[in-house]
């Protein structure tokens, strides 16, 4: 199997002594014992060769009853060795062996390859294991002090309708959202970039118990999220583009060793939002500026306390007559407290109240929209992993009066022919809301989320009598891990008794996707859609901008990406 090859080294001296023997006049003898010791030269190479040969058959009989032979009873760990093998001999493709290859051996087959020997208990080797600790804990905290979270999300297509203008969306007049899947008319975007500052010293690489843990000593965070919205009807128009700063807040947590979960921030934050996800409404939304302190743990849940507020400007908005030329300043205050994570039937409650108070400054003429106080009152169920490992299940009941009844930390507004406007709060309006939200996959080709809500608003002088009631699904099948196809059936229903109009908007969307994952919330996501709506007359030329001025149904089709992370 091995060719005989004569080392470099032995053929340099039979040249030497060669060329010595023909370059030199020597005598009889003298050449005798040159030749003699060449003779004894070769005999030793070859038993030397004869030696190498034996070992490396024996070594290769050793690698070849180990890659036929493997050991019989698993054992609870395997040790992966590698087992150099000698190959003088070129690979060929029949026959491709690497040079070196990986033999799993049991454990106590494989000692050698573990260090047999304790460390030392010198005080120099004390002082050596510190000095790796501390090498480690500080390229640790550069690390995390160089550290920037990077999240977001992005939507972004294009899509056009059958009236030969770019895609609009089908929302009927009165209701707070609208089925989005093949429904949403704009590229929008958030970046979001979050950064935790972390004290020196504040890594423990000890050993023993709670050894290579953060220590007990305060932890900050600064987020900072970035807006951008352009709608299709402007698509790319710089001036028609929005961007904003949609959070900018930071925290301080761990403050106190026997509440570990609470921390106090201060800022402009989405704060402790809920959404349905297939229409994009957030039920319960008291995101804006102030400060708080949450994560308080008590023996049945968390409590949250937090101060915060809004102001905008809008042209007066006393119904039904606003002037867009008499601007006025509108502020709204809440103070929001919850008591979130105690433990229900099923899952985890939450329940927030909140007091706000909303005021307007006066307009050029010197007049002001009316103050107003109100509570509200929110009880959310949770139920995650219901029935499987993805499904969630949220149910919410919700009753607020004044400017309150909103459920948000901002006003409401409401738009007519000349433009938009804020609505002011009477004290004694009052909205009540159910609605009840899940995401359920029974089987990896299936998935569903249906919703169902319910919605009786009292604006009283500022708006009357309004009702809403919404319904929709969208079921997902999926062909494969990533190939699946969309449905989403929606209805909305508004009766707004200050503009005595009733009816119906219909919506129905076709969607295949192509996703990383077959789960419902699996994205990115790159889709094709085609919606069809159809609305009651009492709503034309309230629905789909001036396209559908005179019409009851629509058509739009299109393509769009959306991802988070």
């Amino acid at each position: 199997m091995f060719s005989r090859k004569v080392p470099i080294g032995f053929a340099l001296l039979i040249v030497f002594n060669a060329g010595l023997a023909e370059g030199q006049a020597t005598s009889g003898s003298e050449l005798g014992q040159v030749r003699k010791e060449m003779e004894q030269l070769k005999q030793e190479y070859q038993q030397l060769s004869q030696g190498y040969e034996q070992r490396l058959k024996k070594l290769e009989e050793q690698l070849n009853l180990l890659e036929t032979s493997r050991p019989g009873p698993a054992v609870a760990s395997d040790a992966a060795v590698s087992v150099p093998k000698p190959s003088p001999e070129p690979t060929s493709q029949a026959n491709p062996r690497s040079a070196v290859q990986k033999v799993s051996l049991p454990v106590e087959q494989a000692g050698q390859t573990q260090n047999p020997f304790e460390p030392t208990t010198e005080s120099i080797q004390l002082a050596l294991a510190e000095q790796e600790n501390n090498r480690v804990r500080e390229r640790a905290e550069r690390v995390l002090r160089e550290y920037v979270d990077i999240g977001g999300y992005f939507r972004a297509g294009y899509g056009r309708d059958d009236e030969g203008g770019p895609q609009v969306g089908f929302q009927a007049p009165g209701a707070l959202a609208k089925g989005r899947l093949g429904n949403e008319a704009e590229n929008y975007g958030e970046l979001i970039l979050g950064k935790n500052f972390y004290l020196p010293g504040a890594f423990s690489l000890s050993q023993g118990p709670g050894a290579n843990r953060i220590s007990s000593e305060p932890i900050a965070h600064v987020q900072v999220r970035l807006s951008m919205y352009n709608p299709y009807t402007n698509y790319l128009v710089s001036d028609a583009t929005q961007f904003g700063l949609a959070e900018a807040w930071a925290g301080v947590g761990n403050l106190v060793a026997s509440q570990p979960s609470m921390n106090v921030w201060a800022g402009n934050r989405y704060y402790r939002r809920y959404d349905i996800n297939i229409d994009d409404f957030f039920v319960y939304n008291m995101s804006g500026g102030g400060g708080g302190v949450e994560g308080i743990k008590t023996p049945i849940g968390k409590i949250a306390l937090a101060w915060i507020g809004l102001g905008s400007q809008s042209g007066f908005s006393d119904i039904p007559q606003p002037d867009p030329q008499n601007k006025a300043g509108f502020n709204k205050s809440n103070f929001d407290f919850r008591l979130y994570d105690f433990k229900l039937p099923g899952g985890t409650g939450e329940f927030g109240f909140d007091v706000s108070h909303a005021t307007s400054g006066k307009d050029q003429n010197g007049l002001e929209a009316p103050n107003g106080t109100g509570v509200s009152f929110t009880f959310i169920h949770t139920a995650e992993k219901w029935l499987g490992e993805n499904n969630l299940n949220r149910f919410f009941i919700q009753y607020g009066r004044g400017p309150a009844k909103t459920f948000t930390s901002t006003f409401e507004t409401f738009t007519n022919s000349t433009g938009t406007f804020i609505r002011p709060d009477a004290s004694d309006s009052y909205r009540f809301r159910v609605a009840e939200n899940m995401i359920f996959q029974p089987s990896k080709h299936f998935s569903i989320s249906p919703v169902l809500l319910y919605q009786d608003t009292d604006y009283k002088q500022f708006g009357g009598q309004q009702y809403w009631f919404s319904a929709g699904a969208r079921p997902q099948v999926y062909f494969n891990h990533y190939v699946n196809l969309a449905f989403e059936p929606f209805v909305d229903w508004v009766n707004d008794k200050s503009t005595n109009t009733s009816g119906y908007l219909y919506k129905m969307t076709l969607a295949p996707q192509v996703s990383l994952g077959n789960h419902f919330m699996s994205r990115p996501a790159i889709r094709a859609f085609l919606t069809y709506a159809q609305w009651a007359n009492g709503f034309k030329g309230k629905v789909g901008g001036p396209d559908y001025a005179t019409s009851t149904r629509g058509l739009t089709w299109g393509v769009q990406m959306e991802s988070w992370w």
